[in-house]
């Protein structure tokens, strides 16, 4: 039984506003070529990809990325609209769309809400390590690069339709807005397929899907798999096995870089493994372990939207203004082990930056940034954004075997 963690990808997405006012220029940078894997075409120039940028956004955050997704009402090709500035994140499932970012040539509205078992309209609960969004279930067709997904249950956040938030899904403060965000939406497209899996099936989980009757409080419900918020990139006609982010690499603060999402792992001459190196994940959890400094942080991930290392290590100063953050009074270098429950290691050296130094640049791109992670994800270090760059980046989707080895897998 597979149960979504606290958004892991929200987490530090959530974290960008309190830098808001650091963020950098939208103007794209295109850097070396990233190491590692198979290397990467240039963006658009091949169905399978497309091009991802990190920029300040709409809020001004750092070390978040940004995709452009489509969507259109069911089997439309006139009620669509173009969303930009959308978190890639492969830390959670599916795609959440800010209600305030459609309007004109589609509404939410125009969206058919979906409905529970008991044929009440269905709202979803995202619950985050600092705060909560609430919005409705709907389907959509989405155009994500060339690719395209017919049908797919999507949350639409902060829905002015949508019944009044319930209790228990209450944690922290409400994120329904782009500017208590900072981005347009998620593209959430993890290792998983759905983003609460069977124990969404088997039982009822507060904090996840609710059914809200006319006049009534919205209640927990459980709720089939195929009704559950879906990774997108599963419904492609092909190339929908996994996807690879492949960032250049930063040294230092650097005000904005582009990278490629490429679609499917081994279906095309450019997405083929070459000598990236695979570590399985827990198959409930998505996680491995991490080796730091004499510890073992059992419940580590690689996150793409998380916008630092946030890891333990109380000989590193916090700042003192951005409690979130590290501030060393100099550079420091360090190195963690990566290791799978396989016996797959490998040594991964990084820097921890002062953040109020790193702030004061104006850049969005922060590959040193790091801090203390938080007291809701015991035992994790998480590898974030910064992690990325310089690499091609693997997620192999569950119950798919590629290379030998049965997903959930990453490989860099």
């Amino acid at each position: 039984m597979r149960m979504r963690r606290l958004l892991a990808g929200a987490v530090a997405a959530a974290l960008t506003v309190l830098v808001a006012a650091c963020g950098g220029s939208n103007a794209p940078l295109f850097g070396p070529p990233a190491q590692g894997g198979g290397g990467g075409p240039t963006p658009g120039t091949v169905p399978n990809t497309m091009a991802v940028v990190v920029d300040g956004g709409p809020t001004g955050g750092v070390n978040t990325l940004y995709a452009t997704v489509t969507v259109c009402a069911p089997q439309s090709t006139t009620a669509c609209q173009t969303i930009d500035h959308v978190q890639v994140d492969t830390g959670s499932i599916g795609l959440r769309i800010f209600a305030s970012v459609l309007g004109g040539a589609l509404t939410a509205a125009q969206l058919p809400q979906a409905a529970d078992l008991a044929g009440d309209p269905l709202a979803e609960c995202a619950q985050y390590a600092d705060g909560y969004s609430w919005g409705t279930v709907r389907t959509a067709d989405l155009q994500i690069g060339s690719e395209t997904a017919q049908s797919i249950p999507i949350h639409v956040i902060g829905d002015p339709a949508a019944a009044p938030v319930p209790a228990s899904c209450v944690s922290g403060p409400a994120e329904n807005t782009v500017a208590t965000f900072g981005a347009n939406g998620i593209l959430g497209i993890g290792n998983f397929l759905t983003d609460c899996g069977s124990a969404c099936v088997t039982g009822v989980v507060p904090g996840f899907y609710y059914g809200c009757p006319a006049g009534g409080t919205c209640f927990a419900v459980a709720l089939p798999l195929a009704n559950q918020v879906q990774n997108p990139v599963s419904f492609f006609a092909g190339d929908n096995n996994g996807v690879v982010i492949t960032l250049p690499a930063a040294n230092a603060p650097t005000p904005t870089v582009s990278g490629l999402l490429t679609f499917g792992i081994a279906t095309q001459p450019d997405n083929m493994l070459g000598n990236a190196q695979i570590f399985s994940l827990d198959p409930n959890y998505g996680t491995l372990n991490t080796f730091y400094n004499g510890m073992v942080f059992a419940s580590s991930f690689i996150d793409s939207g998380s916008n630092a290392y946030f890891f333990t290590d109380d000989t590193i100063p916090v700042c003192t203004t951005q409690t979130s953050f590290y501030c060393p009074t100099a550079p420091i270098g360090l190195a963690a082990t990566i290791q799978d429950s396989f016996g797959s290691a490998a040594s991964v050296p990084f820097t921890i930056d002062n953040a109020i130094a790193d702030f004061a640049t104006n850049a969005a791109v922060l590959p040193n940034l790091g801090g203390p992670v938080v007291s809701s994800l015991p035992g994790a270090f998480d590898w974030g954004l910064p992690f990325f760059y310089g690499r091609s980046v693997y997620v192999a989707f569950e119950g798919q075997f590629l290379a030998g080895v049965a997903g959930p897998w990453v490989a860099f």
